[in-house]
């Protein structure tokens, strides 16, 4: 195998296969990438959970395939200051050419790497990448971070209404985004392990769409010249309707000075609890924070509100995360009373829960 490739192409690629090579891994083959010729060059990467298949525009003077160490692969791509590469096969060794700068470093033969299961593409759904992207950023901080609960340890697709809801909760909060969907019926559970690797997808590829896949216990996410393919999380997400309160009291609020008044708070809020509780009343949130060690702070900023005088506390942190993820300049916030979760909301398709703490 001979080729020549752009810099710039090479790393971007090498910067979304990062996120699949295994760390710890008793298969020494996959913290290899493999790279073979056709009429572009691919690079593979899998761990067995997850795999991409990228391809790259290159000049090829002799076809080959081979894998190579990825970790170290990639530092020397990134160390490189020319625009062209030349990369070359010698025995047991990827020669690695730029400028007056070379690199000989060993291969493992092609045969070991695992064989990537691919999809049927005929059943792909066509998602606006915008969407997905921002559907995942908005609602990831609700991920439960831990897989002991693995029914809460990714984020769950599925058709609501005509439209495609994403959900994650870590059971103190919860918070949903729809996006406009007209394709076939998808209810899978992403585990949180790849969803970094969707972002980078998503963030790299210049196609405004995304092709998805589904297939038993797997999902595919294709681009133009990148196909991800994940194990779903075979958990069931709870039955998360049931637990969102049909709420009748409700603020309005302008949302930078709730946020600013929020992040005041914080700066001495206990540092277990975060605890902020909230006075409503019809005209103003008169907010404040007590800490044994450090000592107290207030805050108030002015609200419409629609019901009874009310007092209701919360971790400070969870309720800054769910309102920064509102898409307007007001946002809406509605009570039922102390005890029952609060459901914050403003822009039409993202809404989030919040569960109050004793005071």
């Amino acid at each position: 195998m001979k080729i020549i490739v752009e810099k710039e192409k090479l790393k971007s690629l090498l910067d979304i296969v990062q996120g699949i090579i295994e760390k710890r891994t008793t298969m020494p083959i996959l913290n290899t990438i493999l790279i073979e010729t056709n009429e572009k060059v691919n690079i593979k990467a899998t761990n067995l959970e997850k795999s991409i298949i990228t391809n790259i525009d290159a000049e090829i003077i002799e076809k080959g395939s081979t894998c190579i160490p990825a970790k170290k692969f990639y530092e020397i791509i990134k160390s490189l200051n020319e625009e062209k590469i030349e990369m070359q096969i010698e025995n047991n060794h990827l020669k690695i050419k730029a400028g007056k700068s070379q690199f000989k470093i060993f291969t493992q033969d092609p045969l070991d790497f695992p064989k990537i299961k691919t999809l049927d593409q005929s059943k792909r759904n066509t998602l606006k990448k915008e969407d997905l992207q921002k559907s995942i950023e908005k609602i990831e901080y609700a991920i439960y971070q831990d897989e002991s609960r693995l029914s809460l340890n990714g984020i769950y697709i599925h058709n609501n209404d005509g439209k495609l809801r994403f959900v994650a909760s870590d059971g103190y909060r919860l918070s949903y985004n729809e996006i406009e969907y007209d394709g076939e019926a998808i209810d899978v559970l992403i585990p949180k392990k790849a969803i970094g690797d969707i972002k980078k997808i998503c963030r790299e590829s210049k196609s405004p769409e995304i092709k998805l896949s589904i297939e038993s216990n797997m999902a595919c996410f294709e681009t133009e010249n990148i196909t991800f393919i994940t194990r779903l999380n075979e958990a069931k997400f709870p039955n998360y309707k049931d637990v969102i309160p049909d709420n009748k009291m409700r603020a309005f609020i302008n949302k930078s000075e709730i946020i600013n008044s929020i992040e005041k708070l914080l700066t001495i809020a206990d540092e277990m609890t975060k605890s902020i509780v909230l006075n409503i009343d019809e005209t103003r949130i008169k907010m404040s924070t007590a800490n044994n060690e450090v000592g107290e702070a207030e805050d108030e900023i002015e609200t419409k509100y629609e019901g009874e005088n009310l007092t209701i506390g919360f971790n400070g942190e969870f309720l800054l995360a769910a309102i920064k993820h509102v898409d307007s300049d007001t946002i809406e916030m509605s009570f039922k009373d102390s005890q029952t979760a609060v459901i914050i909301s403003g822009d039409t398709m993202y809404k989030a829960l919040v569960m109050p703490i004793r005071i």
